[in-house]
Formats: structure tokens, C-alpha cells, sequence
């Protein structure tokens, strides 16, 4: 992640802040720089290998270990300076335990036990610090810092840790109302200007480092989620994946009249016998892109890839009343694509087409690993209709003949040997009705599935 993204991920008042304290506003190029620098301190305990999850504990870690740090430091000087310097004390020793535990941190990269130390400091020393300043009211409460124990763990312990952080801190409350008296009695107070200065400072510093705690956790878990919710969409149609994520299962529906089509490279196998690997790849990633392209651009929905082999369909997951043109109009624009791509790159490349259009079940397969798929005797036969085509030709069953013969320009080729089905009469689609593509209305459907959906 670079600085420009983390300026998305961090508050706005911080930088805001920065450029206050400098007495000008940041330019763009200073703002990423310092996003950069701050990138930097916060990921010095990941790892390449940790998970979105892992990376946000651990930059959780180091800003409640920064945070905690930096307060002991203010506190320590301001106890020392009013002339309490045992006081003045307690706050160094959290920076020391702090300081060591960062820098263990740092050369294991791993958080494992080392949270605790750092979270029980926060219960004792807090009490301590408010019992050597004379109690409740001449401490300033200073004990509610333990409050950032339980709150912290509730962000990097495990859950069941959370309510023995909380029981701590409720006993931190009970043990200092229980010794007020007697150390109020034996302990010299502050001036009540410094009393309830620090009580203001108590109550702000543990309101702002909460709120900077929190809305650093809240902007990198939401960023996790984009990602995760963009991942799920590269497999998954929005519609069905918003229906998983409510808990929906299982996911079949049945589609009355959908258009389904294959593509397949014809002679691939012997094609990548003479290619490297990396070669056979950067080919297919290159004219699969340009289909998932015509994909986005008629609001088809790709089903799947399986080596050479594309499937798309329309009017699944949401039914559209002009899927098999799409579908067709689609089928055209690849072709030409295919031989736009042969033309640039001096390639031989050759697609076998087969369409077909009809009824069949789509739903989610698997539960580790999910696949949105389609089933049915209409996706069987666009498959025969690839595979028992031609090489740059597009194959289509009667039905789509007899949907589109007004729109389209056909070639009859007449029966062919189908498995599972029999002689079955074919066509070649070759292009459109007066050499035309009206696209715009082609897309409608996909603004209406987009509007259904947001």
C-alpha cells in the first residue's frame, strides 16, 4: 500500500494537524511523502506473508505502543515539573516497558504474548500513579487510563481475553475507591488549578488516543473489506454474491430463457506444445481480457475459464428480455476482435463459437471455494455447438435462428451429428442485418440490471 492510499485509510485531522503545526497546508507532494514515512513506521513489525486481518493488528499494535509511549513522556514531565518526581516516575517506566516491547516487536515480527506485558502495564500503573498523587480527586482520575487495557485487547487479543482486561480495570476502579482515603490523607496534593488542568488533559488523552486507535482500525478493517468484497466479485455476480454474504443456502435458481455461449481456441494444444509457458499465458491473459472487455460492455455475465475455453451467458442471475441478442452481438465483436489481435501481433489465431439459447439452473457450487455455474440441457448443446463447429465460425442452434433471422444474418449448415441428441439442424451466424450494430440498445439490459442493483 503507498502513501497516496493511506491518506484514504488515515484520518483526515492528522495530516489536517500536521499542516497546522507547520503554519501552511501541506502540498500534495509533502502530504504523500509524510504518508509514505508514516506507512513505514506503522508496517515495521509485517510480514509479506500476513493477512489484511494481521497487518491491521499489527499497525493497531504500534500505534497504541506509540500512543502510549508518547503520553508517558508528556505525563512524566508534567508530574516532575509540579514536584512530584516519584510520580513522575510511574509514566517512564511505561515508556521503558513500551520502548521494550516494541523493540522486541520489531526484530520478531510476530505479536504473539507480547500485547500482555504491555496491556497489564496499563492496568497497574495507572492505579499506582493515582494512589501516590492522593486518590480520586487529587490524582485527576488518572486511573481511567487503565481503560485502554480491556479497550485494546478488545482490537488485538482474542474475544474470550476481553472481559479479564475489563474485570482488571473494574478492579483498578474498586481498589482506588477503597484506598482514596488513606492515601488522600498521607499524600501532599497539587494546586487545584494543576488538579483539574490534568483532569482535562486525563480526559482528552484518552479520548483522542481512543479516537485514533479506533478510526485507524475502522479505515484499514473497511479497506480490507473493499478488497475482499472486490475479490468476491471477480467470482461471483453482485446479486449472488450479496445473497451469500446474507447467508443464503444453497443458491439455485431456474432460469426460463437464457443464451449461453462457448468459445474455445481451436488447435491450442498443439499451438502451446511450442510455446513457453510464460508465452501460452501472456496469449490467453491478453485475448481473454479484451473478451472480458465485451463482457463488461454488453452486461453479460463470464461464467467461467477453463484452459483455452470461455463461458459467458446473459439474462442470468437477472433475467433480461434481449439476451440472445447481446449474446450474438457480443459473439461478432469477438471474432473481429480475435482477428484485430492476430493482425497486431502476427498471431494464427482461430476461435470455434457455439451459442445457444433456452432454459437452465445457475447456482453456487462448492463451500471452500465457491462457483457461480449453470446447468441444463441449453448450456450441453451450446458446448456441442463449439465443439462440433468450425474455426472461426459461429455456430448457433435453430431456436437462436428463429429468434434473431430479422436482426441477424444467418447461413444454414445444415444437420449435424449431436451427441445425446441426434441429427440437430445448425446455422452460422455471419453478422448483423444491414452490417450494423445498434449497441446502445444492446446495453439496456445492463442498465437495468445496474439500476436494480445500484
Amino acid at each position: 500500500m503507498d502513501g497516496s492510499q493511506l491518506q484514504g485509510l488515515t484520518p483526515r485531522w492528522w495530516f489536517g494537524s500536521t499542516a497546522a503545526e507547520s503554519g501552511s497546508e501541506l502540498d500534495p507532494v509533502s502530504r504523500t511523502a509524510l504518508a509514505h514515512r508514516l506507512r513505514r513506521v506503522l508496517e515495521i513489525g509485517c510480514l509479506p506473508t500476513d493477512s489484511d486481518q494481521e497487518k491491521v493488528r499489527k499497525e493497531v499494535f504500534v500505534v497504541m505502543n506509540l500512543g502510549g509511549a508518547l503520553a508517558g513522556v508528556v505525563w512524566a514531565v508534567m508530574y516532575t515539573a509540579l514536584g512530584k518526581p516519584y510520580s513522575g516516575l510511574i509514566p517512564r517506566i511505561q515508556s521503558l516497558v513500551v520502548a521494550v516491547v516494541l523493540a522486541r516487536f520489531v526484530v520478531t515480527k510476530r505479536l504473539g504474548l507480547l500485547p500482555v506485558p504491555f496491556l497489564a502495564s496499563g492496568i497497574i500503573l495507572p492505579l499506582w500513579l493515582q494512589l501516590s498523587l492522593g486518590g480520586y480527586v487529587h490524582g485527576s482520575a488518572v486511573v481511567m487510563w487503565a481503560f485502554m487495557a480491556p479497550l485494546f485487547s478488545l482490537l488485538i487479543r482474542p474475544a474470550r481475553e476481553t472481559g479479564i482486561w475489563l474485570a482488571a480495570f473494574v478492579g483498578d476502579l474498586v481498589l482506588a475507591a477503597l484506598l482514596d482515603a488513606s492515601v488522600a490523607q498521607n499524600v501532599q496534593p497539587l494546586p487545584n488549578v494543576a488538579i483539574l488542568t490534568l483532569f482535562a488533559l486525563n480526559i482528552a488523552g484518552i479520548g483522542q488516543l481512543t479516537f485514533l486507535v479506533i478510526s485507524y482500525f475502522r479505515a484499514q478493517r473497511d479497506a480490507a473489506e473493499r478488497r475482499s468484497e472486490r475479490l468476491l466479485l471477480n467470482v461471483l455476480p453482485e446479486p449472488i454474491a450479496a445473497r451469500l454474504k446474507r447467508g443464503e443456502e444453497p443458491i439455485a435458481d431456474h432460469h426460463d430463457d437464457i443464451t449461453v455461449l462457448f468459445a474455445d481456441l481451436a488447435g491450442f494444444t498443439v499451438r502451446s506444445a511450442h510455446e513457453t509457458p510464460a508465452e501460452t499465458v501472456a496469449v490467453l491473459n491478453e485475448v481473454f481480457s479484451v473478451f472480458d472487455g465485451l463482457v463488461s460492455r454488453y452486461g453479460l455475465e463470464k461464467i467461467r475459464t477453463i484452459g483455452d475455453s470461455y463461458m459467458v451467458a446473459a439474462g442470468v442471475p437477472v433475467a433480461r428480455p434481449d439476451h440472445a441478442q447481446a449474446i450474438c452481438a457480443m459473439a461478432l465483436d469477438l471474432r473481429r476482435e480475435v482477428a484485430r489481435l492476430n493482425s497486431e501481433h502476427d498471431w494464427d489465431l482461430s476461435f470455434r463459437i457455439g451459442i445457444n439459447c433456452g432454459p437452465a439452473v445457475a447456482g453456487i457450487v462448492g463451500r471452500e471455494k465457491f462457483h457461480y455455474d449453470l446447468w441444463g440441457d441449453t448450456v450441453n448443446i451450446a458446448s456441442r455447438m463449439e465443439s462440433h463447429g468450425l474455426p472461426d465460425q459461429i455456430q448457433v442452434t435453430e431456436s437462436v435462428y428463429e429468434r434473431l433471422k430479422d436482426d441477424f444474418v444467418f447461413e444454414r449448415r445444415g444437420f449435424i451429428d449431436v451427441k445425446g441428441k441426434g441429427a440437430t439442424l445448425t446455422y452460422l451466424l455471419v453478422g448483423r442485418v444491414g452490417d450494423h450494430s445498434d449497441s446502445e440498445s444492446l446495453m439496456a439490459g445492463k442498465s437495468t440490471e445496474r439500476s436494480m442493483f445500484g
